[in-house]
């Protein structure tokens, strides 16, 4: 964090501050162990820089006193880049590890990996190493293609004798530029997370809408509604509900959660307290999930593309030559 002096925070503090504040629901274990730093750095006047340490790969399981998961959710939700920082001496993936990369997926873009310390590895194992590492991780991401990765030494000292020396600057220069590059496009990530957002909350309110309209479809006058709610809500599957979902609308089957997820939600909430989608719509105002879709397909591209373009003629206005 930016600050005048340098100044050490407690959790209590951060969470003071508006942009930690959503922290505080995760209690006062992570609050205890969480600390802040302000520095004089005009880097730290644009980004908040947040490292998550402590992740711990054995196989005993480990009680923690807050939720380490949904808090480290709360981070990647928020973030614009992120990177995974390795040892080589620690390459090994544990369940925890395993665990922050399910958290990942669909953010591939956003996550690079870096070899920490690489100017200690010996020049003709530091394919080896990358090879290793590279194995150890593609497998638990969903993309198809190898992450972004970088091998340099992330500390002031120079580099140890014998390092490739070229090589380890050349991948600093491309992580600071990769880092840069986050930082100018941090306003289109904040469109881009909105919008991913925007999508969740639509695919989920017409997944809901889809469980209720087969509810109705086959709801009797004398039957029961929580056994026929049961039913439909344990076996979708034979109602058709995804199916039908992704053929009446442009939802992907892939962007959906599992029945899983859906068989929890409906045990908390029930099926038939909730409306029907089109219960909300109106004459004058339309229909509130139409709105939601257009602001998707189309207000949010406009709005990233409207931004590039007013960022284009900044720079081309800083680039002319002042008036003689």
């Amino acid at each position: 964090m930016h600050g005048e002096e340098e100044e050490v925070l407690d959790g209590t503090q951060l969470a003071a501050d508006w942009t930690f504040s959503g922290l505080q629901k995760f209690g006062q274990g992570l609050l205890d162990r969480l600390r802040g730093l302000k520095l004089n750095n005009k880097l730290l006047e644009k980004v908040n820089i947040v490292e998550i340490p402590g992740i711990l790969e054995i196989r005993k399981q480990v009680q923690r006193l807050f939720p380490f998961n949904d808090a480290c959710q709360w981070f990647i939700d928020r973030a614009d880049i992120i990177f995974l920082v390795y040892d080589p001496s620690k390459l090994d993936v544990g369940p925890e590890t395993e665990a922050i990369l399910d958290q990942l997926k669909g953010r591939e873009y956003q996550t690079r990996i870096v070899l920490n310390k690489a100017d200690q590895v010996k020049p003709e194992e530091l394919m080896r190493v990358q090879g290793a590492l590279i194995w150890n991780i593609s497998p638990l991401m969903s993309s198809a293609e190898p992450p972004i990765m970088y091998s340099t030494s992330l500390w002031s000292m120079p580099y140890e004798v014998g390092a490739p020396t070229r090589l380890l600057y050349a991948q600093e220069r491309a992580f600071l530029r990769d880092l840069r590059s986050a930082i100018d496009k941090r306003v289109e990530h904040k469109i881009a997370s909105a919008r991913r957002f925007a999508v969740r909350v639509r695919n989920h309110a017409k997944m809901v809408d889809c469980y209720l309209t087969t509810y109705y479809n086959h709801k009797t006058f004398f039957g029961s509604k929580k056994d026929i709610s049961d039913r439909i809500i344990e076996n979708p599957q034979e109602y058709h509900i995804y199916e039908g979902l992704s053929t009446l609308t442009n939802i992907s089957r892939y962007d959906l959660p599992d029945p899983d997820v859906y068989r929890d939600f409906f045990r908390l909430n029930q099926l038939y307290d909730f409306p029907l989608l089109s219960s909300t719509c109106t004459y004058f105002r339309g229909c509130p999930i139409n709105r939601l879709d257009v602001a998707i397909a189309y207000d949010l591209p406009e709005l990233v593309g409207k931004y590039k373009k007013a960022v284009e003629a900044a720079v081309h206005q800083d680039d002319k030559p002042p008036a003689s």
